[in-house]
């Protein structure tokens, strides 16, 4: 929050309020396309079973 609330007074600063206000809501408005573009938006099940744990990990931890 307060590195938005930094570049939105930057911005207001050096392009004025208004033209702020526009490209401020413009990358709001195109925020969603990292998801869009991810493989996130083709998975179609999560995994039901968590990864095997690491045998190793779990000797030291005994030992």
């Amino acid at each position: 929050m307060p590195v938005g609330a930094l570049l939105a007074g930057v911005l207001g600063e050096l392009l004025g309020v208004r033209a702020a206000l526009l490209v401020l809501g413009i990358g709001k408005c195109l925020a969603f396309l990292p998801v869009l573009l991810s493989p996130l938006r083709t998975t179609r099940a999560l995994p039901t079973e968590p990864a095997p744990a690491d045998p190793q990990l779990s000797e030291e931890r005994t030992a």
